[in-house]
């Protein structure tokens, strides 16, 4: 699971903060690292339910600002003068080129009418394999088959350009208009072309590529759009396109 965490506006700490702040909430200068250490804590949770969670978000408005995975210990409990222990998170910010990042942050988070609990849990960015890429045997390929994920954040953001770059081209190249939209969507890109449209979705790997990793919100979103939702992957500096219709082979 993810642990929703709603902002408010920022606001001015108590002097007797327990983590020492002198504000929390939403600063739109702050950097995300201020944001994520002015708002990991403190917090009612509940041991149980945070136990062995990964990914913790930030949400404003009704919407992921930040994305943080956490450590092992991923809390540590607050000192308090009255009433029961509050906890803080432990963790560090994802950069943009991370695929959790991509995932989540942007999307929408609705919590129950009326409730002011600012903790909500919600489902972990699992990942599926998209279908085989069918791609010719070379004597020369890499050994892993799969996308995998590319630890080097430099190398994976470079991929991912490179990939979101050759799939705008080749669809602007066949007359569509392309519309970048990789940082608030769960598509890189739609393409528009005499009143219809596509969704794209773009894939970098050093790999084989006869598999990728796709995300739950890039799931969801192609089951909603059957048919219009077209992947691209760049695999050893060579695109190949597949018209992934509703993703078929990995819903």
């Amino acid at each position: 699971m993810v642990i929703n965490i709603k902002l408010s506006n920022r606001t001015i700490a108590e002097g007797d903060d327990p983590l020492g702040r002198d504000w929390y909430g939403y600063d739109s200068a702050a950097t995300p690292e201020e944001l994520w250490a002015h708002n990991r804590g403190d917090y009612f949770l509940n041991p149980k339910s945070i136990a062995g969670q990964r990914w913790a978000a930030l949400n404003y408005e009704g919407h992921v600002v930040l994305v943080a995975e956490l450590h092992d210990p991923d809390y540590e409990v607050l000192e308090v003068k009255t009433g029961r222990p509050k906890k803080a998170l432990i963790g560090h910010v994802l950069a943009e080129g991370h695929p959790i990042y991509k995932a989540l942050v942007g999307t929408q988070i609705e919590y129950p009418r009326g409730s002011r609990n600012a903790i909500l849990y919600g489902p972990d960015p699992e990942t599926a394999e998209a279908s085989r890429l069918d791609l010719p045997e070379e004597q020369d390929q890499p050994v892993a088959r799969g996308q995998g994920l590319q630890m080097d954040s430099e190398v994976r953001k470079a991929l991912e350009d490179a990939a979101q770059d050759r799939l705008m081209c080749h669809y602007r190249d066949r007359g569509w208009t392309v519309t970048d939209t990789r940082w608030n969507r769960p598509y890189d890109a739609h393409a528009d072309r005499g009143g219809e449209r596509i969704y794209l979705e773009a894939k970098g790997t050093q790999s084989r590529g006869e598999s990728v990793i796709v995300t739950r919100n890039e799931v969801d979103h192609a089951r909603q759009h059957p048919g219009l939702c077209w992947m691209g992957g760049v695999v050893r500096n060579a695109i190949h396109g597949r018209n992934g219709g509703s993703w078929r082979g990995i819903l």
